[in-house]
């Protein structure tokens, strides 16, 4: 207390004194270190031995009250100095501005060495996720999605996108660095990049024409997706030890809706189910993508229908859609029919028939090519 009133008498600061005695001030924009006094709503206060006390001010956790949250009594950490002397007395800090100055070397460091990254989902937008890494906010498109987490959704339809992706919020991934700008202040990230060059390597052991056994992941609205299972997609605790601890990377192909059967299929839900296991024969392989087919593998009924059905057949089939084009006719196990909508007069409305309705019809027309049978409604 004496000493500061002689200096306060005088009219010198601590930095006059200091200025003075020899010490060399470091100087603003400097990284110092030091640890952590106190933690509090008001201020984080820093033991910088010869240089004091430092202060950190609520303000540089505004956005990001986490961050204080995690600073203990103890803890040593880097700062950058804000003014030698506040109007308290204080070396003024910014923890942020230390943890910034540091970040993008080592984003450099990351990108440079193709380190794989854990990151946390911290928000969603209709264009891709939101992630941190080294406390520098990045972005991670939906095309670098890893196909377990890419929405399927249909039409790619934006708001059904953003309604899928609410569930990986807060979820920790892992990603690798695709680019950065620290002058933009722009960081992109990528999951898919962490498997493309495994995905390649198990994609070059498939070729057109081989059959596989597969498992359905998930069933849509335009078809199933499904992995391809090998030996290296088998639980971990099935393989032998040396053979678990290898990176093993799955292969996933997509059975579209008109792959499904011969047959026409207006839900796929009503063929196949998740968690069910088939075979099927892989029909394309482009840009990564498996395109898979069941159908292809069993007999095509069309290349016989001529043995069970002919032009002028008269059959009582049942009805199993109606639309405003017409009517669909299940006529026997492999095959249905169109019965047009010009068929139906003013005696027989078209609203007036139901799924599930008997209807004597026949056969006008067999197309082979296009798989289909035209048919009318018979006079008997």
């Amino acid at each position: 207390m004496e000493i500061s009133s002689q200096i306060a008498g005088n009219g010198f600061s601590m930095k006059d004194l200091l200025a003075k005695s020899g010490f060399e001030l470091p100087k603003v924009g400097q990284v110092v270190s030091g640890e952590i006094i106190s933690v509090s709503k008001n201020a984080v206060t820093i033991d910088m031995g010869p240089l004091g006390t430092g202060i950190v001010y609520p303000g540089e956790f505004y956005d990001r009250p986490d961050l204080q949250k995690a600073l203990k009594a103890g803890q040593r950490v880097s700062a950058i100095l804000l003014d030698i002397e506040n109007e308290d007395g204080y070396r003024e800090l910014s923890l942020r501005q230390a943890q910034m100055a540091t970040a993008w070397d080592d984003i450099k460091s990351k990108r440079d060495s193709g380190e794989i990254i854990s990151t946390t989902i911290i928000n969603i937008n209709k264009g891709g996720l939101i992630v941190e890494v080294s406390g520098v906010q990045g972005f991670l498109p939906l095309s670098q999605l890893s196909p377990e987490h890419y929405p399927k959704v249909e039409g790619g339809d934006t708001t059904k996108i953003v309604q899928a992706l609410q569930k990986l919020r807060g979820q920790e991934i892992q990603v690798k660095i695709l680019d950065f700008s620290e002058a933009e202040n722009r960081l992109i990230v990528s999951e898919r990049a962490i498997n493309d060059a495994l995905v390649k390597q198990e994609l070059e052991k498939f070729n057109i024409g081989d059959l596989v056994e597969a498992k359905i992941t998930d069933v849509t609205d335009f078809g199933a997706f499904a992995i391809i299972e090998t030996p290296d997609t088998q639980q971990p605790e099935l393989l032998p030890t040396e053979e678990a601890a290898k990176p093993r990377q799955v292969v996933e192909g997509l059975i579209h809706i008109s792959e499904i059967d011969w047959k026409i299929v207006d839900n796929p839900r009503d063929f196949l189910k998740q968690g069910d296991k088939v075979k099927a024969k892989i029909i394309g392989i482009e840009n990564g993508k498996v395109s898979l087919s069941l159908k292809a593998i069993k007999p095509n009924p069309w290349d016989k229908v001529q043995d069970t059905h002919q032009v002028g057949q008269t059959l009582e089939g049942t009805v199993i859609k109606i639309s405003n084009y017409g009517v669909i006719i299940n006529l026997s196990d492999d095959f249905n029919g169109l019965l047009p909508s010009s068929e139906f007069g003013e005696n027989t409305q078209l609203d007036t028939i139901n799924v599930g309705d008997k209807i004597s019809v026949a056969i006008v027309s067999i197309d082979t090519k296009e798989r289909k049978i035209n048919l009318t409604l018979s006079k008997k």
